[in-house]
């Protein structure tokens, strides 16, 4: 597949990641929106699925020599982890409760919040390193 038709469609990946999430985050957060028509493990599972499409995204960007072609930060997984923690806190200040347990002070969220600083940091490094 030619470089950039893979960065268009993992770009077109994340966005639709971005949308779902929130979208499945509601959903989680204000159950009467829906009824309570869908029960935790469909909403714990679209989560689920969201990040696995967020991995095939990361594999679908172009690489040069064993490293990613430079994205813009919006396209970086440590927007993709602040969105998901912005999403969450915005959902909580309007009263939304996590149904799945999803919060701000789940240890998991915070374990890819350094994660993604982590990795970020890492990337930028080997940029530096590659253009001198």
């Amino acid at each position: 597949m030619q470089l950039e038709k893979r960065l268009i469609l993992a770009r077109r990946l994340r966005i639709s990641v971005l949308v779902v999430i929130a979208i499945g985050l509601a959903m989680d957060y204000f159950p009467e929106l829906i009824g309570g028509m869908i029960g935790n493990y469909v909403i714990f599972s679209i989560i689920g699925i969201c990040f696995v499409a967020a991995v095939i995204a990361e594999i679908l960007l172009p690489r040069k020599k064993g490293q990613k072609a430079n994205v813009p930060l919006f396209e970086h997984d440590l927007f993709f982890i602040f969105y998901v923690i912005a999403v969450i806190g915005l959902y909580t200040f309007l009263g939304g409760q996590s149904q799945i347990g999803l919060s701000l002070a789940h240890p998991v969220l915070w374990i890819f919040v350094v994660y993604a600083f982590i990795k970020w940091n890492l990337e930028r490094k080997q940029e530096k390193k590659a253009e001198q």
